[in-house]
């Protein structure tokens, strides 16, 4: 098994993804590198890019390089992903056509605006989770029925009144293939000013059909929602989706906004750890908290177990904090609480 290290496997999966590696350079380091592939797959796998992965050398001529039965593996999974994605596509057509003969104004968001807008060569590519739509606030409530109509009819709510939720519960259907998320904001409470709905509503492109996001607000959508609501930007992690998407919508060659992200700490902070591996990808001016980012990132990388370990303690205190502040300013929530702890006494 050849030895390897997190930083070294994730610079040859970034490597693979990039538009700007040169192919006879990356020829050369699959044929002369003792690669530990298994290792890329687990990476891979975390950060949801087995497709992209196969999709990208498939592209650059470079499958001959990898294993067969790596080869045989990821192109099954990129089969699955696809055939999967063809079926959201056609639940994401039926819906648009009932919101928009609706005039609801909204547009779709997130992954599957990336599929209906075509930003990937194969549709294959990009792996997606629920279908993400971002609804006008006066809309939203006769949206919700119209997808109940549509079969979408099981929910999964709270036990309490949740106040300040940037999305109506989701909507899943036992016929149709993707559950549905109807937001009225893109971003948490806290950071909701950093996304204006309205303007993504009124710049939203129709293609084919489908309303989805302008480019410069894809963009932003898919480094924000990572950097604030996957809090990405407070425990120093990076995502490869949501840079294989910021390259896929040519993010690098946009200096106008490569130069209004950078002005944004957690905009910035994306950019300067994502250079660590993509060069083509960069904050003009790294504030200090992305240079202090960026290096707690690299010490994770090289103290793997420590970092698991200092990431959990992160997420187990932002969780407590979070659930504290709910006690003490949801009244809904304090009454689900002291129920419990009366269930349990009793």
């Amino acid at each position: 098994m050849a030895r390897s290290t997190p930083f070294t496997t994730l610079q040859i999966i970034a490597d693979i993804l990039s538009f700007n590696t040169p192919q006879q350079i990356l020829s050369e380091q699959l044929q002369n590198t003792k690669i530990n592939w298994d290792a890329v797959v687990v990476i891979s796998s975390n950060h949801l890019m087995l497709p992209a992965l196969y999709c990208r050398l498939k592209s650059k001529g470079l499958l001959p390089y990898i294993p067969t039965d790596l080869q045989n593996y990821l192109e099954e999974i990129t089969d699955i992903n696809r055939a999967r994605n063809e079926k959201l596509l056609k639940e994401t057509y039926i819906i648009s056509d009932i919101l928009s003969k609706e005039n609801i104004d909204h547009v779709f968001i997130k992954g599957i605006a990336l599929i209906a807008s075509s930003t990937y060569e194969d549709m294959g590519e990009r792996m997606i989770g629920d279908i993400d739509i971002l609804v006008a606030d006066n809309h939203i409530e006769h949206a919700f029925d119209l997808i109940n109509k549509l079969g979408y009819t099981k929910t999964i709510t709270y036990n309490y009144d949740n106040k300040n939720l940037r999305h109506l519960p989701r909507q899943i259907s036992e016929h149709n293939f993707g559950a549905i998320e109807l937001h009225r904001e893109i971003l948490r409470f806290k950071f909701k000013h950093l996304i204006n709905p309205v303007e993504v509503l009124k710049n939203k492109r129709i293609i084919n059909g489908i309303s989805v996001p302008s480019i410069d607000d894809s963009i932003k959508i898919s480094i924000l929602a990572l950097q604030v609501n996957d809090n990405a930007h407070y425990l120093g992690n990076m995502h490869l989706k949501s840079i294989f998407d910021c390259i896929n919508l040519k993010l690098p060659q946009n200096k106008k906004l490569l130069h209004i992200l950078s002005k944004e700490k957690h905009a910035n902070s994306f950019l300067h750890i994502s250079n660590l591996f993509f060069k083509e990808l960069y904050a003009r001016r790294p504030f200090y908290t992305s240079k202090f980012l960026r290096g707690y990132f690299r010490f994770k990388l090289q103290r793997p177990k420590l970092g698991y370990r200092i990431n959990h303690i992160l997420k187990t205190y932002n969780t407590y904090t979070a659930s504290l502040l709910r006690f003490l300013t949801n009244k809904s929530y304090r009454s689900y609480v002291l129920k419990l702890f009366l269930v349990r006494e009793n």
